[in-house]
């Protein structure tokens, strides 16, 4: 959760900023009000068409997936206002649609006098790591190469490392996935 969230909430904070130089401040504003829609309609989705039987680490890795392809338009998008504006949005999209899973993913896999103290526990430890994730995106964003002297042309970096913490996110789901698997075989 903390993986997959950091990037999320690192890249939210910084990304009207890199939507400026290419869209104008007005169409920005616009498309972070439409980022946000787009999140509230990504969690609702995935709400009503994921099956209560659903692997729910199959379906926020999947959310993950779209975000890494979200960070890669963005990085293809090189100030391309059509992609540059659709990535903004698909990258929000599955913003808060991963927030779900991770307590259903607690009440099917511990004991249920267990699940509040987990819930409560992977929260504490996911604000915890994203509560630092816009300062950890803006010393990324200082520290990339400037080819053009522009704060926009960092932009790369930040959406290489978010594809990045990402794909590790998607990684840690699907490892607990197998330990379960070998769990269960044994008992």
């Amino acid at each position: 959760m903390a993986l997959g969230l950091s990037p999320q909430i690192g890249l939210i904070t910084h990304l009207f900023s890199l939507l400026v130089p290419a869209l104008g401040a007005q169409c920005a504003a616009l498309t972070m009000g439409l980022a946000t829609t787009s999140a509230i309609a990504g969690r609702t989705l995935v709400g009503w068409v994921m099956p209560t039987d659903a692997d729910k680490r199959v379906v926020a890795s999947a959310s993950y997936a779209v975000q890494i392809t979200g960070s890669i338009m963005f990085i293809l998008a090189a100030g391309r206002v059509f992609r540059c504006s659709f990535s903004g949005l698909s990258c929000s999209a599955s913003e808060s649609a991963m927030r779900r899973p991770a307590p259903l993913i607690a009440q099917l896999e511990f004991r249920e006098n267990h699940v509040q103290r987990v819930v409560a526990l992977a929260v504490a430890v996911a604000q915890a790591a994203y509560a630092f994730a816009p300062a950890t995106f803006g010393l990324v964003r200082e520290l990339a190469p400037h080819s053009t002297g522009t704060a926009s042309s960092a932009a790369p970096g930040l959406f290489v490392a978010a594809a990045f913490a990402q794909g590790l996110a998607i990684g840690a789901f699907l490892l607990g996935r197998n330990r379960l698997r070998t769990v269960s075989k044994s008992a």
